[in-house]
């Protein structure tokens, strides 16, 4: 393949002379690509190439690097919350007479191993019977459970990514559901919940047992009038084939996280006579027990690493919690616009840009967010100085060729490793492509980068895997 020299490297024409050199037909019109992109040494701040570095284009999920950098600046890494447990009264003879109380805290990776842990150290507590109901107080965040670019999933999803967000929300405010095959062909396929039965959760399975050991599975979940989660299984498995499992975003997250715990609590031999409803703790009420969460630097990697939107609209809503401010604009603090404000502001303040950005959400699952790429590399360069944030920052970017984000990528090549960064994809209603982090240069020390493609609105848009090829092929000139 034809070598490529930086100083005459321009995005347009590098991306038709690529395709030329490989044979490839363009399917749009690639003159229709923005970019913005800035290469930026460290040990000198030294601008090794930009082009369009000004340029404030939709970086998709590069936004979470903004939501990582300022949630660990504000919160410190080591920061956990705690999912606290309340009673009317101390449990008395293995039987709590009242209600049952549980107040998020905001912790986005409330997960079964956590809930499990709860549910024990009730039980190992002696606790047997709960007289009343079991009350979810979700008054930490404001009542907006979803943002613009996510209403639609509100009543039916296929997606994990269109969950609510939730001060108590259990797995994402997901659900998994497992499918097996029969042990007869043309037999249903076996279908729950994993890892146990919730109510409020319907199955409706038309999943059939095939042979081979092939699977096509589709689940689909639809939220019914009286708030029951319907999810239609169709399609079919190979009586060969291992369990698979499908997870899907509830539509009513307050009252399935406490019929989660509910379930996690009748395992372990706890009943609760009462039903599941949402409520506010009482000042009267005592705390019995609670359980914290990971810490800030693991919750960070998980947000990073696999994308995770539910964590970044989490994180978003708990710094404008514990940071954010009241007013006519922002009538509580744990909001997504109270959120976006902090960070917009640790953006302005801490790292000191001036020049004009857009945050409307963490996650970057639209295109409302505007930022450069000079903005971020200057993000980038910023954390690189905080020796009390930057290894666990670093840490949480997908390694190229091995995890996260980033497996698949530079995976047959000598620089499997030596790229840490965060991508950023969206394919509606323009094609975005974007690629923002570090690496090692043999000649260059540690580089900070960014590059962002978008498309026009109203053109032809370039195929994302063109995209992403070619921002690979730009890092290897600089690896090389």
């Amino acid at each position: 393949m034809q070598k490529f020299t930086l100083k005459s490297l321009h995005f347009v024409s590098m991306l038709g002379l690529w395709l030329c050199v490989i044979g490839a037909k363009p399917k749009a019109d690639f003159a229709n690509i923005q970019v913005s992109a800035q290469f930026v040494r460290l040990s000198d701040g030294k601008i090794l190439w930009e082009e369009g570095a000004q340029t404030s284009l939709s970086p998709a999920s590069v936004t979470k690097l903004v939501t990582a950098a300022a949630v660990l600046a504000r919160f410190t890494p080591e920061k956990t919350f705690a999912t606290k447990i309340y009673a009317d009264a101390r449990p008395a003879s293995k039987v709590l007479k009242g209600n049952l109380y549980v107040k998020g805290d905001g912790d986005p990776f409330l997960v079964s191993e956590k809930l499990w842990q709860l549910a024990a150290d009730m039980k190992n507590a002696g606790l047997k019977t709960v007289s009343g109901d079991l009350v979810v107080d979700n008054s930490l965040f404001d009542s907006e459970a979803r943002d613009e670019s996510r209403e639609e999933g509100e009543d039916v999803s296929s997606h994990a990514y269109d969950a609510p967000i939730s001060a108590l929300g259990v797995n994402f405010n997901t659900v998994a559901i497992v499918i097996s095959p029969a042990a007869k062909i043309g037999a249903p396929a076996l279908v729950t919940v994993d890892p146990y039965p919730i109510e409020g959760i319907r199955i409706q399975n038309k999943a059939a047992t095939t042979s081979g050991e092939t699977s096509s599975l589709k689940v689909t979940r639809i939220t019914l009038n009286d708030g029951v989660e319907a999810m239609n299984v169709t399609g079919k498995i190979g009586i060969g084939k291992q369990p698979q499992k499908i997870y899907r975003s509830l539509g009513n997250a307050s009252t399935l996280s406490g019929r989660y715990i509910k379930a996690f609590f009748e395992n372990e031999g706890i009943e609760i006579k009462g039903k599941v409803r949402t409520g506010s703790v009482p000042s009267s009420a005592m705390e019995i027990s609670s359980v914290e969460s990971y810490e800030m630097q693991k919750l960070v990697s998980g947000l990073n690493k696999f994308s995770n939107n539910y964590i970044a609209d989490v994180m978003v809503k708990r710094v404008g919690a514990a940071f954010g401010s009241t007013s006519s604009d922002l009538p509580q603090s744990g909001s997504l616009a109270s959120g976006t404000k902090v960070i917009t502001d640790f953006m302005q303040q801490d790292v000191g840009i001036k020049s004009p950005m857009v945050i409307k959400n963490g996650s970057g699952l639209n295109t409302d967010n505007r930022l450069s790429a000079a903005q971020i590399v200057s993000l980038l360069k910023y954390m690189e100085q905080r020796l009390d944030l930057f290894p666990e920052f670093l840490v949480s970017l997908p390694a190229a060729g091995w995890d996260g984000t980033m497996s698949k990528r530079f995976a047959d090549s000598k620089f499997k490793g030596m790229v840490r960064a965060k991508t950023g994809t969206l394919s509606q209603p323009i094609s975005v492509s974007s690629l923002a982090g570090y690496f090692r240069s043999s000649e260059h020390g540690l580089v900070a980068f960014a590059i962002i493609h978008n498309g026009v609105v109203g053109k032809p848009q370039p195929p994302l895997d063109v995209l992403r090829d070619q921002q690979d092929e730009l890092l290897h000139s600089f690896l090389k």
